[in-house]
């Protein structure tokens, strides 16, 4: 069940930041603002859309509120992280309704991001290492301020205004050009350079979840990444019931047990109890945390690299599950 939202007055009396959060949040409101004096030097240049905004509609409607409030809370921020002795963490109280607006700049922030890296890998003989580095960074703020801590359950406040398509315009033979306009509510998720980075051993694993994810990255689907994990948990599952030789219909956390369990274990990974215990608790948790969540729900856009990442686990259980002894006189 969702749990509701805390109310903007809501108040987080400790919100623990690394200082290099706070560098990118302050970058993400100079961004912010750029955009609102951007829009508003437009509007003064034309007369026409200029005369319709009076002097009382602009009192009426708060018009340039907007660029106060975030300088205020720009400056704030910085007043906080001066005061703090950490030269690695900054501690800050503050409200869930900033903590909306900030995961709001942030995330429009990373959009922009997203479109320079896209305009950077379309240029001749970019190197791979440069964009795997700016992939990993990309992916890291977008979790973080996606679904960690206090932004997990917060909703972004909305900052650009959403109508409709924009306008079809000819397709251009070149690269896009620094100043061309792009829309951010519509920037995608760069495809992450990142197979080379993680190497699976166990063949099924790689034949059967690598090109899936693959295929899913290429296609710009991270929307169906968790499909790749759950796959591999079925591996590890069915990999499980192989060598334990189980025919009785057990599945996940029984065949866990059925392996692993103290002295009726089908399978023995180490000679000391407290060792095979551990891999037991790796193996529940791995069923418990990760496939369960796959198995019983859509979990949209998971990172990739967090996919490869649970993909690298697997495979190393899968290497105990090779590895272990099996005990010929279990019961």
């Amino acid at each position: 069940m969702d749990i509701a939202e805390n109310h903007d007055g809501h108040v987080y009396s400790w919100i623990m930041f690394e200082r290099e959060t706070i560098e990118f949040v302050l970058r993400a409101i100079d961004f912010y603002v750029s955009l609102l004096g951007d829009e508003s030097r437009e509007l003064a240049e034309d007369p026409d859309l200029a005369s319709l905004i009076t002097e009382d509609t602009r009192r009426e409607l708060g018009l340039g509120r907007d660029k106060d409030r975030a300088n205020r809370l720009k400056q704030w921020i910085k007043d906080q992280s001066e005061k703090s002795d950490d030269s690695y963490h900054v501690d800050i109280s503050m409200s869930h309704g900033t903590v909306r607006f900030i995961k709001a700049v942030s995330l429009l922030y990373l959009a922009k991001l997203k479109t320079k890296r896209n305009r950077l890998a379309s240029r001749p003989n970019v190197t791979l290492s440069t964009l795997s580095a700016l992939d990993r960074e990309i992916s890291r703020k977008e979790e973080l301020f996606s679904s960690a801590g206090v932004f997990k359950s917060a909703s972004p406040i909305q900052l650009l205004a959403e109508y409709g398509e924009a306008p079809e315009t000819e397709v251009a033979e070149t690269p896009p050009q620094r100043n061309e306009e792009v829309a951010l509510l519509t920037a995608s998720r760069p495809r992450p350079v990142l197979v080379g980075s993680i190497e699976i051993l166990d063949h099924e694993l790689r034949s059967r979840c690598l090109d899936l994810f693959n295929q899913f990255q290429e296609s710009g689907q991270s929307e169906r990444n968790d499909t790749v994990v759950a796959e591999a948990s079925r591996i590890l599952e069915n990999r499980l019931r192989a060598v334990t030789g189980c025919t009785d219909g057990s599945t996940g956390k029984q065949l866990v047990t059925l392996a692993f369990n103290g002295q009726k274990a089908k399978l023995r990974v180490s000679s000391v109890p407290s060792e095979q215990e551990a891999a037991q608790l790796l193996f529940m948790g791995t069923f418990g945390f990760i496939r369960n969540q796959v198995q019983h729900k859509l979990l949209g856009s998971l990172p990739a690299e967090r996919v490869l990442q649970i993909l690298g686990w697997i495979d190393y259980l899968l290497s105990v599950l090779e590895q272990a002894e099996r005990v010929a006189d279990a019961p």
